[in-house]
């Protein structure tokens, strides 16, 4: 059973979903650390769902017997060019969410290349700040309600593709 590609998808969905719980919780946290709890929980919930993305990917793909099992970016596969070569419905409506730019995945894959980007350089400040204010919001474009909707879009997708991949 722990071989089986449904269980990397279930194991990043289950990981996913409790290190959002974390950030919620670092973000309303008046801790010191709570800015470096917030950025370290924040990058592990879009890391977890990365590799949902890509479990699911796989899943599909072991159902299809599709040599997609070595593929290890989700943008490689994600593609109009690879869907003429893997035409599914599944695939197709991956294909279709990641290049909507309104939809929970192309968000979520957009985060996902800011947080492997190298990191810009800082414009100088006057004068460091004496006080800085700990917690709150994250100052990437990657939110707790987008990393929500992620989630349950992502659960729902996993769902439903899994009942319509049942042979019965």
């Amino acid at each position: 059973m722990a071989n089986e590609a449904y269980t990397r998808t279930n194991q990043s969905l289950h990981f996913a979903a409790t290190a959002l719980v974390a950030w919620q919780q670092a973000d309303a946290s008046a801790a010191l650390d709570a800015r470096t709890q917030v950025r370290y929980q924040r990058e592990t919930c879009l890391f977890h769902l990365y590799r949902g993305v890509l479990a699911l990917i796989h899943e599909v793909a072991d159902f299809y017997r599709w040599p997609l099992l070595d593929m290890r970016d989700v943008e490689a596969v994600l593609s109009v060019e690879r869907l003429a070569d893997f035409p599914g419905p599944e695939l197709g409506e991956l294909t279709e969410l990641a290049q909507r730019q309104d939809a929970w995945l192309a968000q979520m894959l957009f985060a996902w290349r800011a947080l492997l980007a190298p990191p810009a350089a800082e414009a100088k400040q006057p004068a460091p700040e004496l006080i800085v204010r700990v917690g709150g919001q994250a100052t990437s474009g990657w939110s707790i309600e987008q990393a929500d909707a992620a989630l349950q879009g992502l659960k729902s997708l996993v769902s439903r593709q899994r009942e319509l991949m049942q042979e019965w």
